[in-house]
């Protein structure tokens, strides 16, 4: 058994794909690996906070699976917006989904556990949000620093906050959903800046790292020509060098390969997960030796 290591899972974003950590999660729990510190961004941060919090990986999935269609809360004016722009040359156009109903979702499971702020999760959780106006990186933690990273680029920490509001801020794809506005800033998707939020764990105390990565900017192609999916190669392609410096942090790294799956598309989610588990039992034996 395991339950004396350190284990950090790290989520890297990736929208529908995000079902591929529960499978991880899944994977780790047969093997007896306990989850003592946890991290994630966009869809990450979603998997990570009902985690936290106390709900199985098979819960989660089934909240995925019930919930996917109710949380793209299309704003119905974007057609208009777009012809308005025609006659007055600007765009009053934050994003194509609102986000409201995600925030809502997690609100509901949130309360079933009686936990409404991060203050309250008993598992030291980390979630990286950004201030789309001033481009810093917020976190929010559960449980304070034991030291503070990079002298050069220290972001803001807080250690209260609405859960709900802020997976919400974390998922908040730019241009997609719209950003929260919290404690004072407009934050969107954590993984504009931090698309592996290991380092914070690390500075948080865990000794282990293992991420859960899709970095596939080199190897990936779009499944289709469309706004959100060249946004999401953008995405990838901008926050990759990013990426490679948070993944260098890690102990060891799972890349669940998944293509054709865009960031809303909620009918591959079995497939999301089921690739996630797979991947995670064939490197088994290397964790399990990483954590000796």
């Amino acid at each position: 058994m395991y339950f004396l290591c350190l284990l950090v899972l790290v989520y890297l974003g990736g929208g529908a794909k995000g079902a591929a950590h529960i499978g991880v999660l899944q994977a780790l729990e047969e093997e007896g690996i306990k989850i003592d510190y946890i991290s994630g961004c966009s869809s990450g941060s979603i998997v990570a906070a009902l985690y936290a919090i106390g709900y199985t990986p098979m819960n989660i999935l089934y909240m995925f699976k019930t919930y996917c269609k109710n949380v793209t809360d299309y704003d119905k004016f974007v057609p208009f917006k777009i012809i308005g722009m025609a006659f007055t040359g600007k765009l009053n156009l934050k994003s194509i989904v609102k986000g409201n109903n995600l925030e809502n979702i997690v609100k509901k499971y949130c309360a079933k556990k009686e936990i409404y702020d991060i203050s309250e999760v008993k598992m030291p959780l980390a979630i990286p949000t950004v201030d789309i106006e001033t481009g810093e990186v917020v976190y929010y933690l559960s449980k304070p620093l034991n030291r503070l990273g990079r002298i050069d680029d220290i972001p803001t920490y807080n250690y209260t906050g609405n859960l709900a509001s802020i997976v919400r801020a974390s998922s908040s794809f730019p241009g997609v959903f719209e950003p929260k506005y919290l404690d004072g800033k407009h934050l969107v998707d954590g993984g504009v800046r931090i698309n592996c939020p290991t380092e914070v764990l690390k500075l948080m105390g865990a000794k282990k790292v293992i991420a859960v990565t899709f970095d596939d900017c080199k190897d990936s192609t779009l499944s289709s020509m469309n706004i959100v999916s060249v946004a999401m190669k953008t995405f990838d392609i901008m926050g990759h060098e990013a990426y490679k410096q948070q993944i260098d942090l890690a102990d060891y790294t799972i890349n669940p390969k998944i293509d054709n799956v865009s960031l809303l598309d909620f009918s591959k989610l079995n497939y999301s997960a089921n690739i996630g588990y797979k991947v995670t039992k064939e490197n088994i034996d290397k964790i399990k030796e990483l954590l000796k």
